[in-house]
C-alpha cells in the first residue's frame, strides 16, 4: 500500500522549475497591483510626470503643417527696376517661381532662393506678388495691374 503523503525530501526538478515560475508570476502580479494602487493615489500626467510639474493653463502651439517655414512679412514695396510678369505658386512645398523682367529688358524665370541680380534673391512667391531678399531686408514686388479691362480683353473678330 502506498502512503497518501509523499515523503520525498525534494520534488523532482521539473516540479521545482514550475514552482519557481509560479512564484515569479505571483510576484509580477503583486508589482502590477502595487503600481495600480500608486496610480490611483497619485494622479500623474503623460509619461508619469506629476501634474504639478506640467505647465498650468492652456498651451497653444501654432503649427502650420502645410507651410512649416512660413513667410516673413516684407518691410517695404520694392524700388528696384524689376517688373513682375507672372507667378507660379507651389502650394505643396511652399515654393514657387516668378517671371521677372530685369532692367536690361530680358525676362527670366527665377525659383525661390535663386539670385535675380547681384545681392537680390527671390524669398517667397504669392498669387500676385513676390518677396525679395535684398541684403537681409525684405521687399515686396507686385504684378502691375494698372491696365484697363479693355486692354486685357481679347480682340473681337467681325463676322461676315
Amino acid at each position: 500500500m502506498q502512503p497518501l503523503i509523499r515523503t520525498e525530501e525534494k520534488p523532482p526538478w521539473p516540479a521545482r522549475l514550475l514552482g519557481l515560475a509560479e512564484l515569479a508570476g505571483w510576484g509580477l502580479a503583486g508589482l502590477v497591483a502595487v503600481r495600480l494602487l500608486w496610480l490611483a493615489i497619485t494622479p500623474a500626467g503623460p509619461l508619469g510626470i506629476p501634474l504639478a510639474a506640467l505647465p498650468s493653463g492652456p498651451v497653444v502651439v501654432a503649427v502650420d503643417p502645410f507651410f512649416p517655414a512660413g513667410s516673413a512679412a516684407a518691410d517695404a514695396v520694392s524700388g528696384l527696376d524689376l517688373v513682375l510678369l507672372g507667378t507660379r505658386v507651389d502650394a505643396a512645398s511652399g515654393r514657387g517661381s516668378a517671371i521677372l523682367a530685369t532692367p536690361d529688358g530680358q525676362q527670366k524665370s527665377v525659383g525661390v532662393g535663386e539670385e535675380i541680380m547681384p545681392g537680390v534673391r527671390l524669398a517667397a512667391v504669392e498669387f500676385e506678388s513676390v518677396t525679395l531678399d535684398r541684403g537681409g531686408a525684405r521687399e515686396q514686388l507686385y504684378i502691375d495691374q494698372s491696365g484697363s479691362a479693355a486692354d486685357a480683353a481679347p480682340p473681337r473678330q467681325d463676322r461676315k
